[in-house]
């Protein structure tokens, strides 16, 4: 295991660090836009912190590069908090514990905030750097990117002044974005009956230990849904087995395809042994069918207290109904390129509560026309219930650009320095530039970042080789933009 202080660049780590010991969940990074804020003020450069916390850092252009057109390089402070099941982390108050392991940085037990925080550190390190050239820079620092794009949606349309904007927050390198989708949130809500019971007793099912992953980017990959899985489960039970639904949640962010869930039904009493026997054998089909591609996916059993109400079968079938009918997982591809996914649905998160059962659905596409497809698709699965929905939590996509004087020379720069050509491509998780380039059109921009995994995970972990490269290429793509 080596140290952080070690890595190299060793600023752009050093800054890593410090971001990592501050909780930055979306919605909660009032202390890191402190911190990000005072850094520029400490660099001695004008800093800007707007009223939903973005930090805008302006440094002047070198000697030579006064007449150049400015250039932003933009990044997103938040990022998505997930954790093992034994892991007693408090994203709230508890730093990021950083592990290097060969050429990775990982965390211990929980997602490692690399997404998006290594672009940030990049940013703070250019910032402060006074040895390089470049013409005006303006480093943007957004809020709550990984829920609703928050920071960006309710940026100022008069706030930046450069017109060339790196978007430091792709994840594998010598991959250049130039496009990706755009999507909204539909949330569902069926309303909860109750009823009296008797005779009755309490079982927890429970699955735990799938893959997950970037509900965008990683929603092509034969990764289990807990949700999905979780509903067929119940599904196959209630054949032949008079079961009652007490409560059900599962997933925790839209933005990450659910890991786990939990159902807690009410079995009579006397059925209980059949019952057992049943969710026996459905747990060893189970397990055995996503063995190859979710090796570690258990499915625990847990005997709770006698019950005396539940929620009444009609409200039981709704839910059963639209776990089984939304759209989950690749809706269509590319019709040009099927190996690019241009839409798709995630079936994020379920939760109970007294008045109300939650479904929120996650899509996204690269068409507007598809989009609105797949929305219809959605609604007419709910519209068969008696359940609501809202839509919420739009954000534009971002179309390529088929004239692109900064493409060009980021592509030419790569195989240039690298010996390699670097792939163009257009990717299917959303970014900030689609909103970008609604609120200013006429900025030129390109997305690009160094080589992470199992982003959203705690699995989550970034190359440090390929942060060293990519930063390098960074400094010299700003010296090349004269």
């Amino acid at each position: 295991m080596g140290k952080i202080e070690e890595l190299q660049p060793e600023r752009v780590f050093y800054y890593f660090e410090q971001l990592s010991k501050i909780p930055r969940c979306s919605y909660h990074e009032k202390e890191v836009s402190n911190y990000i804020k005072s850094v520029g003020e400490e660099l001695g450069l004008e800093t800007i912190q707007d009223d939903v916390l973005n930090v805008i850092i302006r440094k002047p252009a070198t000697k030579g590069y006064e007449d150049s057109k400015g250039i932003i390089i933009q990044g997103h402070m938040d990022m998505v908090c997930e954790k093992e099941d034994d892991s007693n982390h408090d994203f709230s108050k508890d730093p990021i514990k950083l592990q290097t392991d060969r050429d990775y940085i990982h965390a211990d037990g929980t997602t490692l905030g690399a997404d998006n925080g290594i672009a940030v550190a990049m940013g703070l390190a250019i910032l402060e750097d006074d040895t390089l050239e470049h013409p005006d820079i303006e480093l943007l620092v957004t809020t709550s990117e990984e829920t609703e794009m928050d920071g960006a949606l309710r940026l100022s349309e008069n706030v930046l002044k450069g017109t060339r904007l790196l978007n430091v927050d792709s994840e594998e390198e010598g991959v250049l974005v130039n496009g990706s989708a755009g999507g909204e949130l539909i949330e569902v809500k069926i309303p909860t009956e109750y009823e009296e019971v008797s005779g009755y007793s309490g079982i927890s099912i429970e699955l735990q230990g799938l893959m997950g992953g970037h509900s965008g980017m990683e929603i092509h990959k034969p990764r289990g849904n807990s949700n999905r899985i979780l509903n067929n489960i119940l599904k196959e039970i209630r054949e032949d087995i008079d079961i009652r639904l007490i409560s059900i949640i599962g997933g925790t962010k839209d933005s990450a395809i659910p890991r786990q869930s939990i159902v807690k039904v009410a079995v009579k009493s006397e059925d209980l042994s059949k019952f057992n026997e049943k969710i026996e054998d459905i747990k060893k089909k189970t397990i055995d069918e996503y063995k190859s591609k979710e090796p570690a996916l258990n499915i625990i059993i847990t005997n709770c207290n006698s019950v005396s109400k539940t929620l009444t079968d009609k409200v039981f079938d709704t839910v059963i109904l639209l776990l089984d009918t939304i759209p989950t997982g690749v809706f269509t591809r590319l019709p040009q390129n099927e190996d690019i996914v241009e839409s798709s649905s995630n079936l994020a998160i379920i939760k109970t509560d007294k008045e109300k059962i939650i479904i929120q659905v996650s899509t996204r596409s690269s068409s507007e026309h598809v989009l609105l497809e797949l929305r219809k698709k959605v609604v007419e699965e709910i519209n068969k219930t008696n359940a609501k929905y809202s839509i919420s939590g739009s954000y534009p996509e971002w179309e390529y650009n088929h004239k692109s004087e900064l493409r060009d020379l980021a592509l030419e720069l790569y195989e240039e320095m690298f010996g390699e050509k670097m792939e163009s491509t257009v990717i299917h998780a959303g970014l900030e530039c689609g909103v970008f380039k609604k609120k200013y059109p006429q900025l030129d921009i390109i997305s690009f970042g160094p080589n992470m995994h199992d982003v959203h995970t705690p699995k989550e972990r970034l190359s440090v080789s390929s942060t060293e490269r990519t930063y390098k290429y960074l400094v010299e793509l700003i010296k090349r933009l004269n």
